[in-house]
């Protein structure tokens, strides 16, 4: 049975194409807590020039998946249920840090919570996300970006 590998799970997200895209980087992952760190770029920006809140959105969701990923069976897939996200303050310009932390892993359902600071480090946002938890999902024994399929659909030699 294969196990958590830190190091190898950091790789794929972070080559993961709309990781890149957001200009996100995971940081760590480990224990049911992530880091993940997301560059500001004009293209991430609203109209009144601040952090779009579908980027902090993506960083309460992924943060929490990240997570939640090192502390459940790499077997089993999950999807999220919802998530939700409190805006505190504007970010125009830098580098925001999610932190996520899992604070419930049940056998179906799990639950998590992010802090997302700017670089003073000022919480700025919260959130919280759910995710169902798929114990056997089929065509794949891993989920896709611990090695399962490519980002095309093949599987990687």
């Amino acid at each position: 049975m294969k196990t958590f590998d830190e190091q190898f799970y950091k790789e794929r997200v972070n080559t993961f194409p709309f990781i890149r895209l957001m200009g996100m980087r995971l940081l760590s992952a480990g224990g049911g807590k992530s880091v993940m760190r997301c560059r500001i770029r004009p293209v991430l920006r609203n109209t009144a020039g601040t952090l779009h809140g579908g980027v902090m959105g993506t960083l309460v969701d992924m943060s929490v998946a990240t997570a939640l990923r090192s502390v459940m069976p790499l077997s089993s897939g999950m999807t999220t249920v919802e998530y939700k996200v409190n805006f505190l303050k504007p970010v125009p310009d830098g580098v925001v840090t999610a932190h996520g932390t899992i604070l419930r892993l049940g056998k179906t359902i799990a639950a998590g919570s992010v802090e997302i600071r700017n670089e003073e480090g000022e919480v700025v946002a919260f959130g919280s996300a759910t995710y169902y938890i798929v114990p056997n999902p089929k065509k794949r024994s891993v989920p896709a970006i611990m090695g399962g399929l490519s980002g095309k659909g093949r599987k990687r030699r």
